[in-house]
């Protein structure tokens, strides 16, 4: 089971990219990268011009492990989830659909490599206030994550955008499990370790849809928690990051593959005062993403 994770959940170190991190096989997220060759040079020489793109990527200091055991990355098949983004930016401008964000959307994304870079990692850093950045950003991972079968990870609803994405859902299966929703990335590795053929068995379940077996699966990872609660944790270091468990509920869902723009053109279309019916529904054939919403079940998201 491969997920996709949002470079603002990254960033924020949201429970969404901690517990996608115990769940998945691997993670696709996206970063920025200079155009053309990419090596350590050319990103280094990036980071000397573009002061943001030091700040983002020390903002995902927490999950180098996950990138140097593997477990994560920034392409899939060759391929960059941002790659999509210009072709979202192109449907924007020349669909009708999608006419109430075009007072919201600006040409940024579409300027010389280090203007794109710079806007984004601010916007990333900041947790999303830029639509004209946010949105296609995030719809381009939707449409990336259904071009290539994974799975699209999504945090709890807030926005007005998301609360109308969540009416685009086709439920496929629920359940809920207790996990890391904080922690250093040794001992979110640890977790995959010591829950190795739980965690095997949850993914199976999830690839098959079965929402029976997946909540077996989930229950027997609480059941094992709770036998591993004080070692997974402990303290080792008074200055790393704390050890927070807690409840999680999961959803996998289908949606529209273009969820994100169909809700995002019907919140603004609110936010300007009009009733355009065509802003919250798609007549047109429209491809599928499969989705794992991922919500912290009673009390506050642990902050760092």
């Amino acid at each position: 089971m491969i997920l996709v994770v949002s470079p603002y959940h990254m960033s924020s170190h949201e429970p969404a990219a901690m517990v996608a991190m115990v769940l998945a096989r691997n993670i696709v997220t996206a970063m920025p990268t200079p155009a053309g060759s990419i090596s350590k040079e050319s990103v280094s020489e990036t980071a000397s011009r573009v002061p943001r793109y030091v700040e983002l990527m020390e903002s995902w200091d927490w999950a180098l492990p996950m990138f140097a055991g593997g477990i994560c990355g920034t392409t899939f098949a060759g391929e960059d989830p941002l790659d999509e983004v210009l072709g979202v930016c192109d449907d924007i401008e020349n669909e009708d659909l999608y006419a109430p964000l075009r007072p919201f959307m600006r040409t940024v994304l579409e300027q010389e490599s280090d203007t794109v870079i710079s806007a984004i990692s601010r916007d990333v850093i900041k947790a999303g206030p830029d639509p004209s950045i946010s949105v296609p950003l995030t719809a381009a991972i939707d449409r990336f994550a259904a071009r290539h079968g994974l799975i699209a990870v999504r945090s709890e609803s807030k926005s007005a955008a998301q609360k109308a994405e969540q009416k685009l859902m086709r439920p496929l299966v629920k359940f809920a499990f207790e996990t890391l929703l904080q922690a250093p990335s040794n001992r979110l590795l640890e977790m995959r370790t010591t829950f190795e053929s739980e965690l095997v068995r949850l993914r199976e379940a999830l690839d098959a849809e079965d929402e029976s077996a997946a909540r077996v699966a989930a229950d027997m990872i609480t059941q094992s928690f709770e036998r591993e609660r004080e070692d997974l944790l402990r303290v080792e270091d008074p200055d790393d990051v704390r050890a927070i468990s807690g409840l999680v509920s999961v959803t996998l869902a289908e949606l529209p593959e273009n969820a994100v723009l169909l809700s995002s053109a019907a919140a603004a279309t609110r936010v300007l005062g009009r009733q355009d019916e065509a802003a919250t529904r798609s007549d047109s054939p429209t491809g599928i993403v499969r989705s794992l919403m991922i919500r912290p079940i009673g009390g506050r998201t642990p902050r760092r």
